[in-house]
Parts: C-alpha cells; sequence; structure tokens
C-alpha cells in the first residue's frame, strides 16, 4: 500500500490563505464602511442642510413679518427662537451630544456680515459610526450652514413701464423737463419704438433702461446725471415688483363733512374708509383728507365713482398722522371712474404716503385689473410723494407752471416759489404719458415708496 505523507509546502499555502482572507476582509470592510457610512454621511449632510435652510428661513420670515417696526433686527429674539424650533422640529436641537444650533442676527460671517435683515444659522451634527468604527472612534461631525433674508425695500427704480409689448409705452409730449431723481427709468416694452418722445423737453434720469427702441423727434434729448451716456438699451424687462401687494379690503364707510366757503365753494374734510360717487372738487374747493390715525389704515377707498379734482386744495389733515392712500376701485371703464388731480395756480394740493403697515410708502392705487387712465397734473403749490401704482393703466402726467409761492411739501420740507411740482416719488404702471408745458419732478426716496417683499435664501 501506498501512503502520502503531508508535505511542508501545503502547510505554507494554508497559513498564506489565511492571510489573503484577513488582508480580504479588511478590504471588504473598508469598502463597506465608505458605501454604508458615506452613504449615510452624504444623506445627513443633505438632511442637515435642507434642516439649516428651512430653519433660517423661518427666522427671515419672523424678520419679514416685524419689518416695519425693528427694521430688520431682532430685538425680542422671536426670530431666533422661529429658526431654532423648526430645527428642533427636524430633529435637531441644542442641549445634547448630537447637534449644536447657532443663530446670528445679523450674521457674523460671510457677505452679510453685520446687516440687518439676515438670518445666519450654523448646525453642527455628530453623526455616530457605522463600519467605519473600525477606522476610527467617535462620531462623524457635519457642518451647515445657511443664510436667509426677510426684509421690505424700495424696488430699485422711479420709473417702471410694465407694457412688453407697446408702442410708446412711454410717451413724452410735453415742452416741458422731465426729471427723476435717484431712481432708474425702466421700460420693459421690446417694441422699436417703445419710447417716443414729440415734445421738446428734456428727460433726465440717473439711468435709462429700454427693453426695445426709442423713437426721438424735435430737441428732445436723454440725459443721464451724475455719470452721463447710462441709455441702455435691449435690456431685460423687469417684472412688477409690487404684484404681491394684495389689495386692501373695503373698510367701513367714512365721514365726509361739509362746511359752506365764500364764492359758493365748499371745504369737505373725509375720515379714511369706503366711498362711492364722491362729487368732482373744483377750483376754490377745499379738500382735508384725515391720516391713519384716525382710523381704517388710512385708506380712501373708492368703490366706483373715481376721485377727481378740477384745482381744489387738496392737503392732510396736520391733527392726525401716518400719511394716506388713495385706492380706486372703477365700476366700470368710463372716464368718469378715474384718479384725477388737477393742481391750481392758486391752490396747493400736499400728499403724502401711509408710513407704516403692508401699504407703506403708496399714495395712488388702482385695480390693476382696471384700464381706466389716471390724471396727476401739477400746478401752483404742488407735492405729492409715495408710490403712484397703476399697474394696468395709462398714467398721464402733466406738468404746467410752477410753485407760485413758498410752501412746505408733502416731507415737510419747505418749497421756494418758482419749483418745478412734486408728482410722485415713483411710478409703476402700465403705460405713462408726459404732457404739459411745465417741468415735471419725481422725486425718488427710499422711505416714500412702496416696498416690494424679499424672503428668500442667499447662502
Amino acid at each position: 500500500m501506498i501512503r502520502f505523507l503531508p508535505n511542508a509546502n501545503s502547510r505554507v499555502r494554508r497559513g498564506v490563505i489565511a492571510m489573503f482572507v484577513a488582508l480580504c476582509l479588511v478590504a471588504i470592510v473598508g469598502v463597506t464602511a465608505i458605501s454604508v457610512d458615506g452613504g449615510m454621511l452624504y444623506m445627513q449632510q443633505r438632511r442637515a442642510q435642507a434642516s439649516a435652510d428651512a430653519a433660517a428661513m423661518a427666522g427671515a420670515c419672523d424678520l419679514f413679518q416685524n419689518y416695519p417696526s425693528n427694521n430688520g433686527t431682532d430685538p425680542a429674539g422671536s426670530a431666533q427662537q422661529a429658526a431654532l424650533n423648526v430645527a428642533k422640529g427636524n430633529g435637531y436641537s441644542n442641549g445634547g451630544a448630537s447637534s449644536v444650533i447657532t443663530v446670528n442676527i445679523p450674521p457674523k460671517s460671510g457677505p452679510y456680515t453685520g446687516l440687518n435683515g439676515y438670518v445666519e444659522l450654523l448646525l453642527k451634527y455628530n453623526m455616530p459610526r457605522g463600519f467605519s468604527g473600525v477606522f476610527g472612534s467617535g462620531p462623524l461631525p457635519i457642518n451647515v450652514r445657511a443664510v436667509a433674508r426677510g426684509a421690505w425695500v424700495s424696488p430699485n427704480a422711479g420709473v417702471l413701464i410694465l407694457n412688453y409689448t407697446g408702442k410708446a409705452t412711454l410717451n413724452a409730449q410735453g415742452n416741458g423737463a422731465f426729471t427723476e431723481t435717484g431712481g432708474p427709468v425702466i421700460v420693459n416694452s421690446n417694441n422699436s419704438s417703445a419710447v417716443l418722445t414729440t415734445g421738446n423737453g428734456a428727460m433726465y434720469a440717473p439711468e435709462f433702461d429700454i427693453t426695445g427702441g426709442t423713437q426721438v423727434s424735435n430737441s428732445a434729448t436723454f440725459v443721464t446725471t451724475p455719470t452721463p451716456g447710462q441709455v441702455f438699451l435691449g435690456t431685460h424687462p423687469t417684472p412688477d415688483p409690487l404684484a404681491y401687494l394684495p389689495p386692501p379690503d373695503a373698510p367701513r364707510n367714512g365721514t365726509m363733512t361739509t362746511v359752506s366757503l365764500s364764492g359758493g365753494n365748499t371745504q369737505y374734510t373725509l375720515t379714511p374708509g369706503t366711498y362711492t360717487n364722491l362729487p368732482t372738487f373744483t377750483s376754490g374747493d377745499v379738500v382735508i383728507l384725515q391720516q391713519a390715525s384716525a382710523g381704517n389704515g388710512g385708506v380712501f377707498y373708492i368703490n366706483g365713482g373715481g376721485f377727481k379734482s378740477t384745482g381744489a386744495t387738496i392737503t392732510m389733515d396736520p391733527t392726525t398722522s401716518g400719511g394716506v392712500m388713495i385706492y380706486n376701485e372703477p365700476a366700470g371703464t368710463a372716464d368718469s371712474q378715474k384718479i384725477q388731480i388737477t393742481g391750481n395756480s392758486g391752490g396747493t394740493v400736499v400728499l403724502s404716503p401711509l408710513t407704516s403697515g403692508p401699504y407703506t410708502g403708496m399714495t395712488l392705487w388702482q385695480d390693476r385689473t382696471s384700464p381706466v387712465n389716471a390724471l396727476v397734473e401739477g400746478n401752483g403749490n404742488f407735492s405729492i410723494l409715495g408710490t403712484v401704482y397703476m399697474a394696468g393703466a395709462l398714467l398721464n402726467i402733466n406738468g404746467n407752471g410752477t410753485t407760485t409761492s413758498g410752501f412746505t411739501d408733502a416731507a415737510g420740507n419747505f418749497v421756494p416759489a418758482g419749483s418745478s411740482p412734486v408728482i410722485g416719488s415713483q411710478y409703476v404702471s402700465q403705460d405713462l404719458s408726459l404732457g404739459g408745458n411745465g417741468n415735471i419732478h419725481i422725486a425718488y426716496n427710499g422711505p416714500k415708496q412702496a416696498r416690494t417683499r424679499i424672503i428668500t435664501l442667499v447662502e
């Protein structure tokens, strides 16, 4: 019988295989750790970032809600708490070893450092190890950051003409100068004659941004100041920055008291509220509008019949405060339904916008869906500040004459005789027509304009 004895080489091979299997197990565990723990790390990173974004937005919403009173600061800590609450609702909270939340209002790092209206949220999450525990101890740290903004800001537009396709959407027919100080003039129409000038007056503004083209006749010119040559064609249209604003609800009826004046004229004193079929105020009449502190948010809601003044003196009641807003909801498309405010060489028109609430900066507003034209014609002692908003209609602005005597304007400043009438701080309209033989001055000023809503992530 033949017997086979064990071979020394076979014993060596068995040892090599055992070592090879051990090494392969380490590699397999490593690949598994990368696959499983790496996948979990990526998933938790995305989850943490989404939670940080949502928490920062919650803080920004609180800043936005309280912006009129706090101007983007968080004195009571409500924005910080809102951010912490959302983070906690998503499973991240302070007080434990797994996560740490830091809310900075204003931010302490990045391009928005120290700026009001911004929320910076830092989230650190310690993810427990799985298979990667063979390579080390301790959790895997995840650090994410989010910055959000919540603010009310004035749109950077002194004049914005919304019509996207029309011809002569900005139509300048007058012989006086149109001066826009502080904000650009933006014309959205892509028509080759989006801007048409047939008068002899110059148009002054810091900048003109026109999607289409211009047709300039006679001696009319575009003048940009302080930097010459800032007339840009082919620019991208600008959407309506006030489209988010809900129209006001019709308040309870206002009251109008009358006092007879000499010459058959009348003094009218109106409280804020809803009105239908107001009389036409004529030269020699005096119209006193009580301001927001008198009630109904300072809103004069014209529910049919329009608001028409052909030379009356219109002022705000000095015993009240907070400004006024005239909102026009035409009952049809007839000319009788329009807003018309015409100055008189011997009269005074002084109106200033609301100073608080969602309609801050608004003075004249017509229902967005109404095509009824509006007319504002400066003459005499004339000062209207605030936004004139006619998103669906043609806005006619005429300048005739100059200030006939020194007077105090809507901003409380003394205006000397011979000055141009100030007709609004901002125009947002479907179309705009400029006419008359006098100069037109629109004074863009951030605090005196309507404000657009900004609630967004910025980092």
